[in-house]
């Protein structure tokens, strides 16, 4: 059991180190958008690779920080109901959420990127969005990583999630 905990306390620290690194990718953004709007609209001439520079870093940082966002627990959800439950009762939805809906996605997620990111290298895809045509490849690895990091923090949350609380009161609840 203190091997799994280890595992799961890497893979977490991982995702979290991950997530800060990819979180400073929002300043280059801003730089080219600030660079973009300058050439644009001062200089009269506008730049033919922002657009595909500026979607591929904002998908690296929104696809990077995923892992980070189910530990924290910051994604969106409805839990008016889910949070009113004993501890059982959570646990009985978890039991049943995790695997139908969360990790059959992103068994899903992690399958198809592998597929777009081989294709991409194997074919050397390229950006048909503009005319610079960068290649692919280098976003959909991190799309494909991404998805296995929140594949593997989805593990680890449920792990967290199925153990009852450390101490359960006589009668039933500690929450």
């Amino acid at each position: 059991m203190k091997f799994l905990k280890g595992i799961g306390f890497v893979i977490t620290k991982f995702n979290h180190i991950v997530a800060k690194a990819a979180s400073y990718l929002i300043f280059p953004i801003i730089g080219i958008i600030i660079f973009e709007v300058f050439c644009r609209y001062v200089l009269n001439s506008p730049t033919p690779y922002t657009y595909d520079l500026i979607w591929m870093m904002y998908g690296a940082l929104i696809f990077l920080g995923g892992a980070y966002a189910l530990d924290q627990d910051v994604h969106v959800k409805a839990d008016i109901l889910y949070n009113m439950m004993k501890w059982w009762g959570k646990t009985l939805i978890n039991a049943i959420c995790y695997p139908l809906f969360f990790f059959s996605s992103v068994i899903a997620f992690v399958y198809a990127s592998y597929g777009l990111m081989v294709n991409a290298w194997i074919y050397k895809e390229i950006s048909r969005f503009t005319l610079w045509g960068p290649p692919t490849a280098p976003i959909k690895t991190v799309m494909f990583i991404a998805f296995a990091m929140l594949l593997l923090q989805g593990i680890v949350k449920f792990i967290q999630l199925m153990k009852p609380p450390a101490k359960v009161v006589k009668g039933g609840d500690a929450s």
